[in-house]
């Protein structure tokens, strides 16, 4: 059985970023929302340098300026989580795009197939998913309140291709914890 990848999502400082490289950890998230507590400029996320596949995390922004954060920022992947047009996702590349989808989102909306699904409880709330609801199989992330203590449980009933965690291994906002981080690599 393939081991469950692992997103630490909200990286705001450089030696988060080490520590996930250190710790095995497969992709860090840089938030690109300004309203959010974890919010990094992209010229500070592509100063920062040993750390594992880059995504970029964004909200409501146009095509044109996700490109820009693209090549400043340094990005792998592009986790478009406002719902954002299949016309996003083609001229992102559709192999570089993270869908998210939130309680309510029709997938059947969206005709472009992307690299991989994330189903979240909501945007950075820290609420848990249903995890009831998430696909029986597929290259998705799970995502919403995961910490290491409901981390077994959610494996219980589902197997995702990642888990994307974020407040849940953070001491503060924006602050992560190195054990909790590693914590959960070992549940992985």
């Amino acid at each position: 059985m393939e081991p469950i990848k692992l997103k630490v999502c909200g990286i705001t400082r450089a030696c988060d970023a080490e520590a996930c490289g250190e710790l095995g950890v497969d992709y860090c998230g840089f938030v690109f929302h300004p309203q959010s507590p974890r919010y990094i400029i992209p010229e500070a996320a592509g100063a920062i340098r040993t750390i594992p596949l880059r995504v970029g995390v964004f909200t409501s922004h146009d095509a044109d300026e996700i490109l820009r954060t693209v090549a400043t920022a340094r990005l792998d992947y592009v986790q478009l989580h406002a719902g954002q047009s299949d016309e996003v996702a083609r001229r992102i590349g559709p192999e570089r795009v993270i869908r998210v989808f939130l309680p309510g989102m029709k997938r059947d909306a969206f005709a472009v197939e992307t690299a991989f699904e994330l189903y979240d409880a909501g945007y950075g709330t820290g609420k848990v998913c249903d995890w009831t609801a998430l696909p029986e199989t597929g290259r998705y992330f799970a995502a919403g309140g995961l910490t290491p203590a409901n981390i077994p449980e959610l494996l219980k009933i589902r197997r995702p291709f990642g888990l994307d965690v974020n407040s849940g291994v953070e001491s503060a906002p924006g602050v992560k914890d190195r054990n909790l981080i590693r914590q959960v690599k070992e549940l992985v």
